[in-house]
């Protein structure tokens, strides 16, 4: 939840200093999109950031979208690559971003669907 929270906080920050009408942000945390629109309670550890993003979603146009993760793995790749990463590394093209990045862009850009399939155990009697 913390590194949630603060991937949306600062992206929320870039979008005011960049003059940013209009935003969407898009989570794969049900929950962080529950407490960002005011429909759970703020968890205390996290409750600073959280009302700095929710004050910028009363001022600007932002629109809070929950997704599936399978949609979010671009987003996923490049958290795993902050978390694991000592010095700041910065990808601002598409030939700065790792293979496995790139390659994630290359099957958005070709339109494949991510599936996500629900399957029922089948349990044999003996």
């Amino acid at each position: 939840m913390e590194v949630e929270v603060m991937g949306v906080w600062r992206a929320m920050q870039y979008c005011l200093t960049q003059s940013f009408e209009k935003i969407i942000v898009e989570t794969n945390s049900l929950t962080l999109k529950n407490i960002l629109t005011k429909k759970w309670k703020t968890p205390w550890e996290q409750a600073e950031k959280i009302e700095e993003i929710q004050k910028a979603i009363t001022v600007k146009q932002v629109k809070i979208k929950y997704i599936f993760r399978e949609a979010n793995s671009l987003a996923d790749s490049l958290a795993n690559i902050g978390t694991e990463q000592v010095e700041t590394v910065k990808a601002q093209s598409f030939y700065n971003l790792s293979s496995r990045g790139r390659r994630i862009i290359n099957v958005d850009n070709r339109q494949i669907p991510s599936l996500r399939i629900k399957t029922k155990r089948i349990v044999q009697a003996c």
